[in-house]
């Protein structure tokens, strides 16, 4: 968890993920990249000389403001190394280039919730990063949460799939880093686990030994997202973790998009792992 990625717009989400992630990480030294993407579309009233100029003055005044944010970070003393991104690009591929030039461990953005989505992760842009970027974890931070030390996260699954220490790796640091109580909750409607769910648990156990972990199964409640919602407020936990799941095309129509609707309700932040096969 060393080098941490935020799209940064400048915006009271991005601002809001960015002091979220100090406060995640004070305790260690990282390396924080912001990343502030612009789609340039060339006027036809300009000349190609002329639209590369503008292009180019954009690209300045962007540069000239992440460095003065940058200065004011560092002024702050904390163990954090700073470092900054301008890309003219679609958000995926900007966010995909960085996370390989920079070896990035963790995205960490910042979203405004179910209104005003044209410009944040939760929405199209942020399923399609969400579906595209594949190598390292992503926490997306609400505009309005307000960070509160970690003593509990929320690790949904229904054990269906295997696990690798790989895909966990990242939830395994941070629960050593913050010394904080890891739940694993299972939503079924069913009242008994397969022979291959318990193998799946089994296998779940071992990786998760060194942990404080508790493990529960949640009375289903109409739906998994709201189950997931209400068990979050009675047990007052700061994270929800989800592993991304590709779903074949009938589990697509048929089953309730847990990711995508926990996204855009949850009070509290969601870390996406990737699913590493």
């Amino acid at each position: 968890m060393k080098n941490i990625l935020i799209p940064y717009n400048f915006s009271g989400a991005a601002i809001n993920a960015l002091n979220y992630t100090k406060q995640l990480f004070k305790e260690v030294e990282v390396n924080i990249c912001l990343l502030n993407v612009y789609v340039s579309q060339p006027s036809e009233m300009l000349s190609d000389e002329e639209n590369e100029k503008w292009f180019n003055e954009m690209d300045n005044e962007i540069e000239e403001e992440l460095k003065y944010l940058i200065d004011v970070l560092k002024r702050e003393g904390a163990n954090f190394n700073y470092d900054y991104v301008v890309a003219s690009n679609s958000l995926t591929k900007a966010v995909k280039n960085t996370v390989r030039e920079k070896n990035i461990d963790v995205i960490i953005a910042g979203t405004k919730g179910a209104k005003g989505l044209a410009e944040t992760f939760i929405g199209t842009n942020a399923m399609k990063i969400i579906n595209t970027i594949n190598e390292c974890p992503i926490l997306v931070v609400p505009m309005h949460y307000k960070y509160k030390p970690l003593h509990q996260i929320v690790f949904s699954t229904n054990f269906k799939r295997k696990f690798t220490i790989k895909e966990l790796q990242f939830l395994i640091n941070l629960c050593v880093l913050k010394k904080c109580m890891l739940e694993v909750v299972s939503l079924s409607e069913e009242n008994f686990l397969s022979e291959n769910q318990q193998r799946n648990k089994v296998k779940l156990r071992e990786l998760l030994q060194e942990l404080n972990v508790v493990y529960e199964k949640l009375d289903w409640k109409d739906s998994e997202t709201i189950t997931l919602e209400e068990h979050i407020e009675e047990t007052e936990s700061e994270l929800l973790v989800l592993i991304n799941h590709k779903h074949n095309f009938f589990n697509r129509l048929l089953d309730e998009n847990v990711l995508k609707k926990s996204a855009f309700h949850s009070k509290i932040p969601i870390l996406i792992l990737p699913e590493i096969v």
